[in-house]
């Protein structure tokens, strides 16, 4: 190989690096701007999700005060039945064990 030929092959190889150097920067900057709208889609979805969890929360604690308010009235409501003829509603229950005993004991 000459000199010639060397310096040929050291002038390409400079514009090669060169080259490379300035397209490193640009796919620097591409990922940069992916990098950047990614973590924009991120927070969005972190913030959407905690709205989400919130409402849950919120949701959940109604959905507990309507059931709270639901057994309250329902415990009333055999409170006052109880009260306003305690015999038939005690004696349904014990007729029906009874009844049940009865059949459950029968030999054939």
């Amino acid at each position: 190989m000459t000199k010639q030929d060397t310096h040929k092959i050291q002038e390409a190889l400079d514009l090669l690096n060169e080259a490379a150097h300035e397209q490193k920067d640009d796919i620097g900057e591409m990922l940069k701007g992916k990098y950047d709208a990614l973590k924009e889609i991120v927070q969005g979805l972190e913030t959407e999700a905690g709205e989400t969890a919130k409402h849950g929360a919120e949701w959940l604690g109604d959905m507990k005060e309507s059931a709270t308010e639901q057994v309250k009235e329902t415990a009333q409501h055999i409170d006052q039945k109880v009260h306003e003829d305690p015999w038939k509603t005690l004696g349904l229950p014990i007729l029906g064990a009874f009844v049940v005993g009865y059949l459950l004991g029968r030999k054939d």
